[in-house]
């Protein structure tokens, strides 16, 4: 066999091998961390999860989707408790807006113009997690303390506009809280897989 084929060979084992991997970890809804997932939050103890949402968005446009947002997940399970303020909280999310024509400066991510939004993810040390678009965290201890989403202003008017946010939102609360597939829906079975409820 020559060196080039060998080469090849070895190649494609090694991405098969990452597929795969990639595959077991996505079948399983597995978010891999060290220690406990989130700030001050003990793994299987049964406890909500405790997140402070704080809208800084500086209008009325993008509020009434963040309200129904949070309404959302906090009804999906009795383990998820928000209120607005950090005090006691297990996860800090702050919410903000922005255009592309002055992006946010963001420790540890690449800004990325022309997306409707982004979370950016970060642990109890401040590094980043780099959860989107990556499916597991890397680069960070996996235990989430805060996060910043940023809703982009670029979003076009139009009849459906509330409920477009809205999906955005749900969306980007989603990988602040630790959930790294993007879903059509809560997938909240990820989210009791990661704390162990």
């Amino acid at each position: 066999m020559s060196s080039s084929r060998s080469a090849s060979a070895a190649r494609a084992a090694v991405v098969g091998i990452f597929f795969l991997f990639s595959a077991a970890v996505g079948a399983c809804g597995a978010i891999p961390h060290e220690g406990d997932p989130a700030a001050g939050y003990v793994y299987r103890s049964g406890s909500p999860l405790v997140v402070a949402a704080l809208d800084e968005t500086g209008g009325n446009d993008w509020t009434p989707a963040l309200r129904t947002a949070l309404s959302m997940y906090d009804e999906a399970s009795p383990y998820l408790a928000f209120q607005p303020e950090p005090l006691g909280a297990n996860i800090v999310i702050t919410v903000r807006r922005y255009d592309d024509a002055a992006p946010p400066e963001l420790r540890g991510y690449r800004f990325q113009p022309g997306v409707g939004g982004f979370a950016a993810v970060y642990d109890s040390d401040g590094v980043a997690c780099n959860f989107p678009p990556s499916t597991v965290p890397v680069g960070c201890s996996g235990e989430i303390a805060s996060a910043e989403i940023y809703l982009n202003d670029i979003i076009p008017p139009g009849e459906d506009i509330e409920a477009r946010r809205l999906r955005l939102i749900l969306h980007e609360l989603g990988h602040a809280m630790g959930l790294t597939r993007h879903s059509p829906d809560l997938d909240i079975d990820q989210l009791a897989q990661r704390y162990g409820w």
